[in-house]
């Protein structure tokens, strides 16, 4: 008897939630886009969505990171979806195949070429900019703030934040600076829900009744401690006299 092979069937597409389609139908309508949301409820798939079809018509966007390893993953994983040949990474310490449509890179390095080298740019119609809540930090927010102001007229942003009390600020400071309207679109609902948890010293979990228990006892011991160290200190002094 022949041997069958067994043919799997095709995974059914990924069903949008609504912040994602709302996101992909401004991108693709020509906006710019903030969008924060908390870790983990598909903000990369937005991304990834608008890169397919950025590819398809053969022009090019820049994925930028806040750190190389990132980028680094983010090459693997854009290679094994769009295609080992269609993905570029450019770091401080390597470039691969730097004509790619997708170039990955560090915010850094995208800075840099916005002033170095702009005409590399041309055929770039979005920039990406993961993480983009880093424009808040203070040591390293100034790449993030010169790349929006410095990249060419021409070029679309997405922004891919976590959730930020200022994102709307953000967006007015964007859309100042590049001279267009940019879409705000937050999504507060969690994935996967957030528990917060507290392990005493000993390893032990407690919720929050548990760890406010644990402290109280601690700073009562503390202070025990405290008196008998005043005590002894007064009691070492009244010798001297």
């Amino acid at each position: 008897m022949p041997h069958r092979r067994e043919v799997k069937a095709a995974a059914p597409p990924l069903k949008l939630d609504p912040f994602q389609e709302e996101a992909i139908a401004a991108l693709l309508a020509g906006h710019n886009v903030l969008v924060a949301a908390p870790t983990g409820t598909g903000k990369t798939l937005i991304a990834e969505k608008l890169l397919a079809q950025i590819l398809a018509k053969g022009r090019g966007a820049v994925y930028t990171s806040p750190i190389k390893a990132l980028s680094n993953q983010k090459f693997r994983d854009f290679g094994q979806l769009f295609g080992r040949e269609r993905v570029g990474l450019i770091t401080g310490d390597l470039s691969i195949n730097e004509n790619a449509g997708l170039l990955v890179m560090t915010t850094e390095i995208f800075r840099n070429w916005c002033f170095a080298n702009p005409e590399a740019l041309e055929d770039t119609t979005h920039v990406i900019f993961d993480e983009m809540h880093y424009l808040d930090d203070p040591d390293r927010g100034t790449a993030w703030e010169e790349s929006i102001i410095f990249a060419p007229p021409h070029i679309k942003i997405l922004g891919l934040s976590a959730t930020v009390p200022n994102v709307k600020e953000i967006a007015t400071w964007m859309a100042e600076v590049r001279g267009e309207p940019v879409r705000v679109i937050e999504e507060h609902c969690r994935a996967v829900p957030l528990e917060i948890a507290w392990i005493s010293p000993g390893g032990e979990v407690l919720d929050e009744s548990g760890a406010r228990e644990e402290i109280e006892e601690r700073m009562e011991v503390r202070r025990w401690r405290q008196r008998r160290w005043d005590g002894g200190m007064l009691a070492a002094g009244r010798e001297f006299e």
